[in-house]
């Protein structure tokens, strides 16, 4: 009899999540993400997922890595053409992804900050452990994310 193994990655411990409501444009959230919360995000190239058929989707992604902490920020979009990234979160406009956890008071103090953003409606952190959709898009994410600054650093 052959055993089957399978590999499961929690994401849960690695990432803290963070869902954004906002009217604001990708370019203008990221700037008052910087000057708001001390960061300093930038444009790098579109997350792409496969659409429905043969198209690409692309979502727009800032990225920053603070040098102090080694902790990775990245925000992204959740819609491209009216088509949500993650559908389950459909109530929020971005997401910003933090890579090795931070401290129960830096993420309480971040959304704090977030929350006193002019024209952002909502900034709540999210429980993703739960959501059974999400790990398969953080290692697409996280792939293309080291192609990204691998392409950068040369």
């Amino acid at each position: 009899m052959v055993k089957k193994l399978s590999l499961n990655i929690d994401y849960a411990s690695e990432f803290s999540f963070i869902g954004i409501s906002s009217h604001l444009k990708d370019y203008r959230l990221s700037y008052f993400i910087n000057r708001y919360c001390k960061l300093e995000l930038k444009r790098i190239e579109d997350f792409c997922e496969r659409g429905i058929g043969e198209y690409e989707l692309n979502y727009a992604v800032y990225y920053y890595k603070c040098p102090d902490t080694l902790n990775n920020f990245c925000l992204i979009s959740n819609q491209n053409a009216g088509i949500k990234l993650i559908p389950a979160l459909k109530q929020f406009d971005y997401f910003l992804l933090i890579q090795n956890e931070l401290h129960t008071n830096s993420k309480q103090e971040l959304v704090k900050k977030l929350k006193s953003i002019p024209n952002l409606l909502a900034a709540y952190e999210i429980d993703f452990s739960k959501m059974k959709s999400i790990n398969h898009l953080l290692v697409d994410l996280e792939l293309q994310l080291i192609e990204n600054l691998k392409s950068y650093s040369e």
